[in-house]
C-alpha cells in the first residue's frame, strides 16, 4: 500500500497549489474562527466524499483489478504526466491579460465570500472542496489509481483518507494554525500567500512540469 499512497502525492500536489483555495481560506479566517472552521470542514469533507465516490464508481467499473493494476496504472500515469507537461506550458504562455480578468472575478467572489453566515462559508468550502474542473480531473485521476490497486476496502478507505489529507492541506493547515495562533497566524498566512501570488505562474508551471515529468517516467516503468 506504500507504493499506492506514494503515486498519489503528485496529483495532490498539483491539487493542493490553488492560488484561489489559499485565497479563500485566508479571506474566511479574517472573519472569525467559526466560520474557519467551517469552512475548512466542508472542504476537507467536499474532497473525501468525491474521492471515495469515484473510488467506488471504479472498483466496481474496473475487472480484474490486482491483474491489470501493472499496466493501467502506467498508462494512467503517462495520460497524466503529458496532460500535466501540456497544461504547465500552456500556463506559462497564457497572456497576462486573460490572468487579470480571471483575478478580478476571483476578488469579487472573495468579497462576497466575506460576507456569508456559517452555514454558507460551510456549504462554499463543501463545493471548493468536490472542485472544479482541474480539481475534479485530478480526484478522478487519484480514484482511478485507488481503485486499479486491487487493495481491500479498508486500505482503499486508507488511500482516500491520505490523498484528501495531502489534496487540501493549503485549507486545513491555516485553519488548525488559526484556531491555535490567532491572528498571528493569519498575519505570517498573509504574508506567505502575498509572495505566492507575486510568483505563481513561474510556481505553477515548475511544479507542475515536475510532477508530470515524474509521473510520465513512473508510468513508462511501470509498463
Amino acid at each position: 500500500m506504500v507504493g499506492e499512497a506514494v503515486h498519489l502525492i503528485p496529483y495532490a500536489l498539483v491539487a493542493t497549489l490553488s492560488p484561489l483555495g489559499a485565497a479563500a481560506t485566508i479571506t474566511v479566517l479574517r472573519t472569525g474562527r467559526l466560520k474557519a472552521l467551517a469552512f475548512g470542514t466542508g472542504v476537507v469533507l467536499g474532497q473525501l466524499l468525491a474521492c471515495a465516490a469515484l473510488v467506488a464508481v471504479g472498483a466496481v467499473t474496473t475487472p480484474n483489478r490486482t491483474r491489470a493494476y501493472p499496466t493501467f496504472a502506467g498508462a494512467l500515469e503517462i495520460a497524466a504526466g503529458i496532460a500535466l507537461v501540456c497544461f504547465a506550458l500552456a500556463a506559462d504562455r497564457r497572456p497576462e491579460t486573460a490572468n487579470r480578468s480571471s483575478s478580478g472575478r476571483s476578488r469579487a467572489a472573495l468579497d462576497r465570500l466575506k460576507r456569508v453566515h456559517v452555514l454558507t462559508a460551510g456549504g462554499v468550502g463543501l463545493l471548493l472542496g468536490i472542485g472544479g474542473p482541474k480539481r475534479l480531473v485530478l480526484t478522478c485521476l487519484a480514484a482511478a489509481s485507488i481503485s486499479a490497486a486491487g487493495t481491500t476496502g479498508s486500505n482503499q478507505a486508507a488511500l482516500v483518507v491520505w490523498y484528501t489529507f495531502l489534496a487540501t492541506a493549503l485549507v486545513w493547515f491555516p485553519v488548525v494554525a488559526y484556531l491555535l495562533a490567532g491572528d498571528w497566524a493569519v498575519v505570517r498566512l498573509d504574508a506567505a500567500l502575498g509572495w505566492l501570488g507575486r510568483h505563481r505562474r513561474p510556481l505553477m508551471a515548475y511544479a507542475v512540469a515536475v510532477v508530470g515529468l515524474v509521473l510520465l517516467v513512473d508510468g513508462l516503468l511501470l509498463l
